[in-house]
């Protein structure tokens, strides 16, 4: 008889190894970037990950899986942050987008950890602050990508525009909920 897998453990350690993957094979790219906003996007795309670890992590353990839907939702997450990097080598609007996937991916773990768990205090506080930093971050990715289609901005300058979009977005979100997010 198969032995039924604990989908909790697996999950928090496969995510945990797939981070290390992610930042560890975007080093190879380095030497592919050549112009100055691909510098800019890809160091800023390795904090932002760290960053995104910081909280994702510690929720991934609070709220694991339940189902196997939800195994794959943190696959795609993973996939997305490797796409995020990569996407420095090509295009400022697919650098922006690849972050919006992120952000989309992240919005329906979110839905899901809390329709399968029903948190309360500060853990619904969270996700319900990152729900709607998630979707107002997915809405302005998305503009500004929009934006620089249609505008023959400087890649640089949409870059450092989305930066500060993002560094809004934390202050924002920790302000919020007080404090980076570390479970119990």
């Amino acid at each position: 008889m198969l032995k039924k897998i604990n989908i909790k453990n697996f999950s928090v350690k496969f995510v945990d190894i797939m981070i290390g993957i992610v930042l560890g094979l975007g080093f190879q790219w380095w030497v592919a970037l050549k112009e100055p906003w691909q510098f800019v996007a890809f160091v800023f795309a390795y904090l932002d990950i760290v960053d995104y670890w910081i909280d994702y992590g510690p929720a991934l353990k609070k709220f694991p899986p339940k189902r196997e839907i939800d195994v794959f939702l943190d696959v795609a997450i993973c996939f997305s942050l490797f796409l995020y990097i990569y996407a420095t080598q090509l295009h400022v609007i697919y650098f922006l987008l690849a972050f919006a996937s992120i952000k989309l991916l992240d919005f329906f773990w979110l839905v899901s950890s809390k329709r399968s768990y029903r948190p309360t205090g500060f853990d619904r506080t969270y996700i319900n602050t990152w729900a709607i930093v998630d979707g107002a971050a997915l809405a302005m990715a998305i503009s500004l990508a929009f934006f620089a289609s249609l505008v023959p901005a400087p890649a640089l300058a949409v870059v450092l525009s989305f930066i500060l979009m993002r560094v809004a977005a934390r202050i924002v979100a920790s302000a919020k909920y007080g404090k980076v997010y570390l479970a119990n």
